[in-house]
């Protein structure tokens, strides 16, 4: 994860106990609520909902022989 603002720093600092940050999307941190939903901190610290998983492709390709 990239350098974060005072923002997003004092708003992860303020979160319940409960709440976990799981990873990172575009800068800011994402965070798992106790009921499983994701949140992000943007930069003004403010949260947002964000979808649970991106679409992503594999880059691995299975053959039966």
């Amino acid at each position: 994860m990239g350098s974060l603002t005072h923002s997003q720093i004092a708003r992860l600092a303020k979160l319940p106990d409960d709440h976990m940050v799981v990873g990172e999307r575009d800068g800011s941190p994402v965070v798992e609520r106790p009921d499983g939903r994701l949140v992000c901190v943007h930069q003004n610290g403010r949260l947002a909902a964000t979808p649970l998983v991106s679409r992503v492709q594999s880059y691995l390709h299975v053959a039966r022989c």
